[in-house]
């Protein structure tokens, strides 16, 4: 057998099981984004606080919020705590009601359908996947088109698993996902754009899971507050 052949061999050998290794990550990373999407979805309520740093277009925008989420009644309420010209507003999501309310520190709040929130406000989506905690839009990507790589660390001295997301085509940047290692509740996010700027970080915090939470007190809006109905 010729030097050449020979490497040529070696070299394919050297392909296959690295297209295995990495075939192999993709079904543990998308596992690992399963069962987490699984195991919040078994949780009756959750509190938390979400730090979100948004850096992009020269814009670089810190937001401090308060999440308390009735999961198994699917009533949701979203406070924000900073910066100072948000704190005071609230967005409530009443899945059973079919109500968005968009709660203003001026004291006007706007009420609408949840089907209309999604067209007329952008953030909206976001803010119902937000409010359930779901990763499951990572979960389902396309493994022919994304590349998925798992790692395990730390997050703020928690043991957890890093799930790396990279986009094949480049038309989004790298996404990174830590879950917590004992039961695989998300920790933080980051986003990067294709030159690896981070885009966006997000952090959730003082974590409290099926605590006693009143649906009254979900779906109430400070005394005084003027609704418009959209």
């Amino acid at each position: 057998m010729g030097r050449e052949s020979y490497f040529l061999r070696v070299f394919s050998v050297f392909i296959l099981l690295v297209s295995l290794s990495f075939t192999v990550l993709a079904i543990d990373a998308q596992t690992l984004l399963k069962e987490s999407v699984d195991n919040v979805a078994k949780l009756e309520t959750i509190s938390l606080e979400i730090e979100v740093e948004i850096s992009a277009e020269g814009l670089n925008q810190k937001m401090g919020m308060r999440l308390e989420s009735h999961l198994q009644q699917e009533v949701g309420r979203l406070e924000f705590l900073a910066p100072k010209e948000f704190a005071g507003q609230i967005i409530i999501v009443d899945k059973p009601k079919d109500i968005f309310i968009n709660y203003y520190s001026t004291g006007q709040a706007v009420r609408m359908p949840l089907s209309q929130s999604a067209q007329s406000n952008a953030m909206s989506f976001d803010v119902s996947k937000l409010m359930e905690l779901n990763t499951s839009d990572l979960a389902d990507l396309d493994a022919s088109r994304y590349m998925f790589e798992v790692e395990e660390t730390e997050k703020d001295k928690t043991a957890a698993y890093l799930v790396i997301i990279t986009d094949s085509k480049k038309e989004y940047g790298v996404q990174k996902v830590w879950l917590q290692k004992s039961d695989k509740f998300p920790l933080a996010m980051e986003t990067y754009d294709n030159e690896g700027n981070k885009t966006m970080s997000m952090s959730f915090n003082k974590v409290e899971k099926n605590k006693n939470l009143d649906l009254d007190k979900l779906r109430t809006l400070p005394k005084g507050a003027v609704i418009f109905d959209m």
